[in-house]
């Protein structure tokens, strides 16, 4: 990789991930999340990012705005970077009050949530323990190449795990053996967060569903567990406002309970499928298509 490309990657990350975030952490909520909006239109900030992200949406959606489309997943980053931060310097009341949350909120309590990676949703574990239901949540630790590659990425990813365990305690549950301590998890109170369109490890099972018309690939597992015990679930995501606000809007459908692993597939895939037809640029991983439909 050329220098010039080098420097400029860390430049731009090291705006995204450390000096804007800080900048919101000394303003008004709602000045910050104003600035955000304006910097999400600077072509150059996370360019390349934005045009992986892109690539790999428009093999599978018809983008007749790509530079919108670009603008509006640059929002959805930024934003998240934002909140992280507010949350673990003393400033998460006022995340908190940027969620338009459902009267409903309560009919999670004691069940599964089965989201996906969608939106500025770092928040919701918040408003969870907030609300005393008792949030689980998997996690993945950090890639350690992150910390040669991409040094001020990493940090924002270290300083996610600090708010994880700082937020859920216990409940923070790293990948890897997550699937025993989540067992015993369904046999507590509380309610557990499972992000259900993490692209399989090569070498683990999976199963097929297809989604936006292809066959995209899901861990195994998770669905047989849920369907052999009957369990409650509630399917959830957090969307930006619509109307350039960047508000948040923390959607619930459910609760469910499927009677055997093709049917809460097949309620997942559809839920999943419906987000991505609607605003693509909401989906966190589009730079892992091709591990999810490959």
């Amino acid at each position: 990789m050329k220098l010039q490309v080098i420097i400029s990657r860390q430049m731009t990350d090291l705006f995204a991930y450390v000096l804007l975030p800080v900048f919101s952490l000394l303003t008004t909520a709602f000045f910050s999340r104003r600035v955000l909006r304006r910097v999400s239109g600077w072509g150059w900030l996370l360019s390349g990012d934005a045009q992986l992200a892109f690539i790999g949406a428009r093999k599978h959606l018809e983008i007749p705005d790509p530079k919108g489309w670009k603008r509006r997943w640059k929002q959805v980053e930024l934003l998240d970077v934002r909140d992280l931060y507010m949350m673990l310097f003393g400033r998460a009341p006022s995340v908190m009050a940027e969620i338009d949350c459902p009267a409903d909120l309560e009919m999670v309590r004691d069940r599964v949530m089965v989201g996906m990676h969608w939106g500025p949703a770092i928040s919701i574990l918040k408003l969870l323990s907030n609300s005393e239901l008792g949030p689980a949540f998997p996690f993945r630790l950090p890639e350690p190449e992150l910390k040669r590659s991409r040094p001020f990425y990493y940090l924002f990813c270290l300083l996610a795990t600090r708010y994880l365990r700082r937020t859920l305690g216990d409940r923070a549950v790293p990948v890897g053996g997550a699937g025993k301590v989540l067992q015993g998890m369904l046999e507590e109170s509380g309610s557990i967060c499972v992000l259900m369109d993490a692209p399989p490890m090569e070498g683990r099972p999976a199963v097929i569903k297809p989604v936006l018309g292809t066959k995209a690939r899901f861990n195994a597992g998770f669905p047989d567990m849920m369907a052999d015990r009957h369990q409650e679930f509630v399917l959830y995501a957090m969307t930006l406002a619509s109307d350039g606000s960047t508000r948040k809007k923390l959607e619930l459908e459910g609760p469910f309970v499927a009677e055997n692993t093709e049917e809460f597939l097949d309620r997942y895939a559809e839920f999943l499928d419906r987000h991505l037809s609607q605003d693509s640029p909401h989906w966190r991983i589009w730079r892992a298509e091709h591990q999810f439909w490959g």
